[in-house]
């Protein structure tokens, strides 16, 4: 475990995976809900690099759990650990199931 701990902080790899699966589920069983359109912010965030992403509403809408799995999508976001194509997916589910009145940023063009 330490050493599998110690990889992750040297190399900023995730064995996780699962998380993208994890994002998926969660997104889908949150829905609309404040909680869900504060994680469906993060990953339409992810999908879009024109968009802006108001952190203040991560931390009043995410419980602790979905905060640890939103740290834990950032973290593989920074280190570049998934595909353009992966986030997204999961910033168009997101849009999807969550957030349907918003827009990404090429859309509004």
């Amino acid at each position: 475990m330490a050493l599998e701990v110690g990889r992750l902080i040297m190399t900023g790899q995730s064995n996780d995976a699962d998380l993208l699966q994890e994002a998926t589920d969660t997104i889908r069983r949150l829905g609309s809900c404040s909680g869900g359109e504060a994680l469906g912010e993060l990953l339409m965030a992810f999908a879009d690099a024109g968009r802006s992403l108001r952190l203040v509403r991560l931390q009043g809408a995410l419980d602790s759990e979905n905060t640890r799995l939103a740290i834990r999508l950032l973290d593989e976001y920074l280190h570049r650990n998934r595909s353009h194509e992966e986030w997204l997916a999961l910033g168009e589910l997101a849009h999807r199931v969550a957030l349907p009145e918003e827009k990404f940023s090429w859309q509004t063009l």
